[in-house]
């Protein structure tokens, strides 16, 4: 029988490397998985991806949460005894970071849609390279993207707190969430002061400035949405970079 796991990361982003006691041995998807007593690791969830890394010697390929709130941590080899010592584990840092700069930047910007454009997020994803946001908008055009990415960036660049509550359905009551929340109990909200607050249980930066950037870079159009793809924190900078030696390597060739 196994136990829902305790979930580390919901109050703490930032811990890495911790010891982990092996709960339940198991598979999930007919791949060899561990469940953890509790554990920083991110299950896939709320359009953001997993998180990745070890537990003792075997690497982590993916982390799910079961219905019963187990969370297994799918591993690349045979799985470690049940209830042997604790083991030393360690979240991918990169990994982690990178969707932390991207969900905490796609709250930013799905504000910037409500407040400049009176348009609500739809639906959101954290992909493994872009991530996107669809709003039910007829038609954008460059200048407005100018505008999202001003206002965007100006919150990132005021380096506000990024806080974290914990309501009952009561409590809930007391904010004024950009939506409704999905699920009711023992809710968690993040909020960015006097800009953005969402019910979230996705991992975020302590402060707006380690988003660094925001860029969108297309959009298109989806059934009755738009879909905007955009970049935050080091995947602009990686972006920024390889159109920039494109474009200038494209000129080179022009003056040949």
């Amino acid at each position: 029988m196994t136990m829902a796991t305790e979930r580390l990361y919901y109050d703490d982003s930032y811990t890495t490397k911790f010891e982990a006691q092996v709960s339940s041995v198991g598979n999930h998807e007919g791949r060899p998985a561990v469940s953890l007593a509790s554990t920083y690791f991110y299950p896939e969830s709320g359009g953001q991806e997993a998180d990745r890394g070890r537990v003792g010697s075997r690497a982590v390929v993916d982390v799910q949460a079961a219905e019963d709130g187990t969370v297994w941590h799918v591993l690349d080899g045979e799985a470690p005894n049940e209830g042997r010592e604790r083991l030393e584990a360690e979240v991918d840092w990169t990994r982690r970071f990178d969707h932390m700069q991207q969900h905490t930047g796609q709250h930013i910007l799905s504000a910037a849609f409500e407040r400049i454009l009176a348009s609500p997020t739809v639906s959101s994803h954290l992909g493994e390279a872009r991530s996107t946001i669809e709003t039910p908008l007829p038609e954008v055009d460059w200048t407005v993207i100018e505008k999202l990415e001003r206002a965007s960036n100006d919150i990132v660049w005021q380096d506000l707190n990024v806080e974290r509550h914990w309501v009952d359905d009561e409590g809930v009551k007391r904010f004024a969430l950009r939506k409704p929340p999905k699920q009711t109990g023992r809710i968690r909200i993040v909020e960015i002061p006097d800009w953005d607050v969402s019910a979230c249980g996705g991992t975020h930066t302590r402060r707006t400035g380690e988003v660094g950037v925001i860029k969108m870079v297309r959009w298109e159009r989806v059934r009755a949405n738009l879909r905007f793809e955009f970049l935050c924190g080091g995947r602009a900078l990686s972006d920024y970079a390889w159109r920039t030696e494109s474009l200038l390597e494209s000129a080179k060739r022009r003056t040949l």
